[in-house]
């Protein structure tokens, strides 16, 4: 789909149509961003004496006080006996706020018309991706939005709704009157219900026997954690409509700005230099939806700039992938953007949306790289700087979780009444951090470092499982298949004998012999030629028998702190050996000052301290020669595994190193480590 909109006016007749003297109604979804903007241009355009939205009169003044908090989201909370739960968010993106605020604003009446009726009927309204508006024009995909929801079967509640409407709307229009007021009242309704109340409000209408008030209406402050699980599009999509809504688009900060930093510090005297005392990640906060806001907004109209969700997608990737390169030191590649795109829109698709949305994007990030990038795109999205922890009401945390327990539901009012849309919960692990990055100095107060078990088990592992996988390529190198004569050697070789059917021949098979076992393993992920990226080497010995002694260059550790004590480094190649206790600091050995670079030195002290036959090399390409005749005159073999013939992901995972500044930190390690 194309996202170039309609060069035309908007028609605010046509969106707007009288329905009675004085009484103009505005079809509209319920908390879309897309048509908040609608909205906005609309009643800049029809500039009516008061507002009327579909929301339960009783919630009047919560709502009101609601609107006046903005651009801090609230949740509007009711609960009465043997009922469900109501609860309704107050959030800039949805058109209803954006009535309630134009008119508050203003300083204009503000009227709630939907009758306060107990809804138990379960039904799903199917309703088109509103980013279908950027094709069609808001004035066509809106029309259709009515004629479905003309369509649709209608319950007794929906009429008892309805009725209500009509009859609060004409109230509302005759108070206006007694006052002296002229001009149009605007009433924002759900598309569905637009078309008959059109009909009841231009006859009489009886008040309905509704509920007159409620025992309990609470206004609470969210809390920014709980955005994910309640709001349809992501939060980033409602800062950037906040953004917008002066009519003019932010100076767009450097990118740089919008980057999840590293907190770093050097090692003499634990000074800290960079993650400085102020609030970094307020900072990132405020950035984001100003460099969102200049990319991903787009004329939805003539005069009228709206956020473009598919472009808004795009500048979440841009900041990830920049956060994800500083944090981690790897780089994404093209065909990831590439794949990542497709992806998205393809899952997007299949739920019945045109373009994705924070969950697409999360599971995408997970397919073409990692967790780590996946949370990357996660916090970019989440974005939304005015809503802190704390507020001058008391705060709510809720979640997907919250939204049925046991037997008991709660009912949004969002959207169309129907069977909830359960927000889905995103496997994410919170990652810790900082305010005050100086806090994490107080971790580093050993002398000594030592790495986190729980890696060593992983990097144990894979240099075994590396070791079998040596012996079984020379296994096969040395495997022989002959026709069957006088033995079966090692047994029929079925593949071969399948092969070779029409020459009516067995063929056996004898199975190769590794001529020894495997022992040092050394890895190259870059060999740093221009030694600049990897510039911290290491030497340390394996704490107990079954630990391997092993010598390492890296990332500098310092330059990265994820928690007290607590730093982490990326290697550009390590070598493990067994047994422990034997491995010199091969950085400073003068047998190996002869190598041209890092990685030699590893594979001359992998060679020097085997005590098998086999060296196993694993890189992207094969050793120098002069490698290969040093392990020879050693009695020794080198041998090459290409890291393309190795599971990226599992790379991934052991090529990461936590240092930990003592013992201590280990029993904390956990919660930081990611």
């Amino acid at each position: 789909m194309t996202t170039t909109p309609p060069h035309r006016p908007l028609d605010p007749d046509r969106l707007a149509p009288a329905a009675a003297p004085g009484i103009r109604i505005l079809p509209t979804i319920h908390e879309r961003v897309d048509l908040a903007a609608v909205t906005r241009a609309v009643l800049e355009a029809v500039n009516p004496v008061a507002v009327a939205v579909e929301l339960p009169m009783t919630l009047h003044k919560a709502v009101e006080e609601g609107v006046r908090r903005l651009p801090r989201v609230s949740v509007v909370l009711s609960e009465e006996p043997q009922e469900d739960a109501l609860i309704w968010v107050v959030t800039p993106g949805d058109p209803l706020v954006e009535g309630l605020r134009w008119a508050t604003e203003r300083d204009r009446p503000r009227f709630l018309i939907d009758p306060d009726v107990r809804y138990t009927d379960q039904h799903r309204d199917p309703v088109p991706d509103p980013y279908a508006l950027w094709n069609l024009g808001p004035e066509e995909y809106l029309e259709i939005l009515v004629e479905a929801g003309a369509e649709r079967p209608v319950s007794d509640a929906d009429h008892l709704r309805e009725a209500g409407m009509a009859y609060f709307l004409q109230q509302a229009r005759a108070q206006l009157d007694e006052q002296g007021v002229e001009g149009d009242l605007l009433a924002l309704v759900g598309a569905a219900h637009v078309e008959r109340l059109r009909d009841l409000v231009q006859r009489p209408a009886a008040r309905p026997l509704t509920r007159a008030h409620r025992s309990h209406v609470e206004l609470r402050h969210l809390h920014p954690d709980s955005f994910t699980g309640l709001l349809t599009d992501p939060p980033l999509a409602h800062a950037v409509h906040e953004q917008l809504r002066g009519g003019e688009v932010p100076e767009p900060p450097p990118l740089e700005e919008t980057v999840s930093r590293r907190v770093s510090l050097i090692r003499h005297g634990l000074r800290l230099i960079t993650g400085e005392k102020d609030d970094a990640v307020a900072r990132r906060r405020r950035a984001i939806p100003s460099y969102a806001a200049h990319h991903a907004a787009a004329p939805l109209f003539p005069g009228g700039r709206a956020v473009e969700r598919r472009a808004l997608g795009a500048v979440v990737w841009r900041i990830a992938a920049e956060s994800y390169g500083e944090q981690t030191q790897e780089r994404l590649a093209n065909w990831q953007r590439r794949c990542f795109f497709d992806f998205a829109h393809r899952f997007a698709r299949t739920e019945g949306l045109l373009v994705p949305g924070l969950y697409e994007w999360v599971v995408a990030a997970r397919g073409v790289a990692d967790d780590n990038f996946a949370w990357e795109i996660f916090d970019a999205a989440r974005a939304y700087p005015w809503q802190e922890e704390g507020a001058e009401i008391p705060t709510v945390r809720l979640d997907g979780e919250h939204l049925d327990l046991g037997t008991r539901k709660v009912r949004f009012r969002r959207r169309f009444f129907r069977v909830k849309q359960r927000p889905v919960r995103l496997p994410m692990k919170q990652r810790p951090q900082t305010d005050d990055p100086e806090s994490w100095l107080e971790g580093f107060d050993s002398a000594g470092i030592c790495s986190f078990p729980k890696e060593d088990l992983v990097i144990e592992d894979y240099s075994r499982f590396l070791q079998k996988k040596a012996i079984s390529i020379l296994s096969a190198e040395n495997q022989r298949t002959e026709p069957f004569s006088a033995s079966l050697l090692d047994g029929i070789d079925v593949r071969e004998t399948l092969r070779n059917l029409h020459e009516g021949k067995i063929y056996v098979q004898e199975l190769g012999r590794a001529p020894g076992e495997a022992g040092s393993v050394v890895v190259i992920f870059d060999r740093d030629l221009e030694d600049r990226a990897f510039p911290y080497a290491m030497t340390w010995h394996g704490e107990h028998e079954q630990e391997s002694d092993m010598a390492f260059y890296a990332t500098n550790p310092y330059e990265q702190v994820v928690g007290p004590g607590i730093t982490r480094a990326t290697y550009g190649g390590f070598l493990m050996t067994y047994p422990p206790g034997r491995l010199y600091n091969v950085w400073e050995d003068r047998d190996y000052r002869f190598a041209q670079e890092k990685a030699e030195v590893l594979i001359l002290a992998a060679i020097d301290y085997s005590q098998q036959k086999i060296v196993v090399h694993v890189a992207k390409d094969p050793p120098a020669g002069r490698m290969k005749d040093y392990a020879a005159l050693q009695g020794k073999r080198l041998l090459h595994i290409p890291l393309a013939a190795l599971s990226p992901m599992t790379l991934k995972k052991i090529r990461v190193v936590h240092l930990l500044a003592g013992h201590d930190k280990r029993s904390v390690a956990d919660q930081y480590i990611w």
